[in-house]
């Protein structure tokens, strides 16, 4: 079940180019669209928590604060903002590629921080999934476009990506729930980005122009469900294995693209579907989760 939590994830990250196409209509900038994101993201989180538990609103420790800090602003804001520098810099192919180094990134880090083992199946995985989202992404298909600040600005992308699953695992380890990750994350968010936008303006833009309806979906859709999906399959597996599952999004947005924007089927995307599909099947393989034994040995020592 924690595979299908992470999938479902990666669908709806993989339909973002869906919804930005629609609101980028209105002409909101890029970190506007993270504050719309954050802020409904934020409000629908809130009504869920007094539903479901009050409580779970309380942090366990004062201190707690910098874990959310570190999945709302140095993770969500930082890797989306780097992101999308990184396709105005270089070009999609190339930015979703360096993006998707995100998992060697979570691997690495899984081993130093929490004694994952660095195993060849795990080196056959990345290599995989980085050949796949290639593919998908049709890099090899256009011009190679990368200056040294596309590059840098890529690899920020993809380890403030990487940093969410770090950050989170440990939250999770602390005994937050779901809910109470994604909750005091887009809070996070949306207090530092609201220093970086007009948060009056974007309301107004939005109210003006009657698109309240795209923006909550937006918001819901690419965020709320994507976040709590991937959080809560973060709870039940390793660190490293869910950053690989996740790479179903670009898959995703592949399909999407050819069914809703008639864009073509080549054989490059098709190898790649294939490369990114058998990497997650290949990663996903094998008998006790790892979570299960970092947790064993733990109680042991």
């Amino acid at each position: 079940m924690a595979y299908l939590w992470i999938i479902i994830a990666g669908v709806c990250w993989g339909a973002i180019g869906l919804f930005t196409k629609a609101i980028t209509k209105f002409g909101f900038t890029e970190m506007e669209m993270l504050f719309i994101k954050a802020v409904v993201s934020v409000v629908f989180l809130t009504v869920l928590l007094l539903l479901k538990d009050k409580k779970s609103f309380q942090l366990k420790k004062k201190t707690d604060i910098f874990y959310f800090i570190g999945t709302g602003i140095i993770s969500f804001t930082f890797f989306s903002w780097c992101y999308m520098k990184s396709i105005n810099l270089t070009s999609v192919g190339v930015a979703a590629v360096l993006l998707y180094t995100a998992p060697s990134i979570v691997m690495l880090l899984s081993v130093v921080l929490f004694k994952e083992k660095l195993t060849k199946r795990k080196g056959v995985v990345l290599l995989m999934t980085l050949c796949g989202c290639g593919l998908v992404t049709g890099l090899l298909e256009g011009k190679f476009i990368l200056t040294p600040l596309g590059l840098l600005v890529g690899l920020g992308s993809a380890f403030g990506y990487a940093l969410y699953s770090i950050f989170g695992t440990f939250a999770l380890k602390r005994g937050y729930s779901t809910l109470t990750i994604s909750f005091y994350t887009f809070l996070m968010a949306s207090v530092f980005i609201a220093f970086c936008v007009n948060p009056v303006y974007v309301v107004q833009e939005i109210s003006s122009a009657g698109q309240w309806p795209l923006s909550i979906t937006f918001a819901v859709m690419t965020t709320v469900v994507p976040y709590l999906c991937y959080t809560k399959g973060l709870s039940c597996l390793p660190a490293s294995k869910a950053s690989v599952t996740a790479t179903i999004e670009p898959v995703v947005a592949a399909v999407l693209g050819i069914l809703v924007f008639k864009e073509g089927v080549t054989i490059s995307k098709i190898g790649g579907i294939v490369l990114v599909v058998g990497a997650v099947v290949l990663m996903n393989m094998g008998k006790i989760p790892e979570v299960v034994e970092i947790e064993e040995k733990s109680e042991e020592s």
